[in-house]
């Protein structure tokens, strides 16, 4: 695809957009690329990252493996895409932080609101509920059920090999429908040290993550695209009851009992953090009517 300078620049626009939201659990970056169109070309360019190596090696000269290895791998689209999404990510990481640090409460109250209005849609994704489905959204529940509760305003700061495997699981939610990446960090725990990372400028933390997104996401994203094809239902079906038994481990208020975290009754802060809910609902539902708009 033979492209001009303005549209390498519309490219690091759109990456700035999904960028924005990264941080934001609840909200799919997937979602966003879909909404300013580019999700099928990003999908189909992690898809060919493997193939792309094959062109490192033959006959040709060095220099025509090189221009043939990039141009397979649509290195300039991701060059443009993540200098956005760069940009965007730096500018939101330092406002988030300071909501965790100050503004606890309405900040869980308003990722609670993202995470409960993307149930609505990921559940509207299984074309049929069988009982085999229910059966799976049940186990999906229980498995986030088992999940400890992380309180929220830990900054505990995650081993580099622990986040590198966060940042492995993380990056698949990209491909999964509805998902979002930094949800899984949050449930991981180690959502705090990639802001801490981004605001400090930690090179090792933040190339540690980047590395763990890409080995993620070019070792899983056939698998994940098979997985979807094959059994579409049954894989969505049991991610809306994680999704779902996950909500515990969001909810705002929480109270130390010994060493556990517990969920508490609302103790303070209950009018910022209803109408934070209610924002959180209204994003995600207003970007899910927008992106319907554009398919149709």
């Amino acid at each position: 695809m033979k492209r001009k300078l303005i549209d390498y620049a519309s490219i690091s626009l759109k990456g700035m957009a999904i960028g924005s939201v990264e941080f934001l659990p609840g909200i799919s970056g997937g979602t966003i690329a879909f909404v300013v169109g580019i999700y099928q070309e990003l999908l189909n360019t992690i898809k060919g990252a493997l193939p792309a190596f094959k062109h490192l090696f033959g006959k040709k000269t060095f220099s025509q493996r090189i221009t043939d290895f990039w141009t397979a791998l649509n290195g300039n689209f991701i060059i443009a895409l993540f200098a956005g999404m760069i940009v965007a990510i730096a500018a939101t990481a330092g406002a988030v932080k300071y909501m965790l640090a100050n503004y606890t409460v309405p900040f869980y109250a308003f990722v609670f609101g993202l995470v409960l209005a993307s149930v609505s849609l990921v559940y509207k994704k299984v074309s049929k509920w069988t009982w085999i489905c229910y059966l799976l959204g049940l186990s999906g529940i229980a498995l986030a059920i088992l999940l400890p509760v992380q309180a929220q305003d830990s900054t505990a700061i995650v081993p580099l090999w622990y986040l590198f495997l966060c940042a492995c699981i993380a990056s698949c939610a990209f491909i999964l429908p509805g998902t979002s990446g930094t949800f899984v960090m949050l449930l991981m725990g180690a959502y705090y040290t990639v802001i801490h990372a981004v605001n400090t400028f930690d090179v090792t933390y933040i190339a540690v993550f980047a590395l763990g997104c890409l080995t993620g996401l070019i070792a899983f994203s056939n698998f994940l695209s098979w997985l979807l094809k094959k059994y579409h239902d049954f894989t969505v079906a049991m991610m809306t009851g994680f999704i779902i038994g996950s909500l515990r481990i969001i909810y705002p208020w929480k109270k130390q009992i010994g060493d556990a975290i517990e969920n508490a009754r609302p103790d303070g802060m209950i009018a910022e953090a209803v109408a934070a809910c209610l924002f959180g609902i209204m994003l995600v539902l207003g970007i899910e009517f927008v992106a319907k708009k554009i398919n149709k």
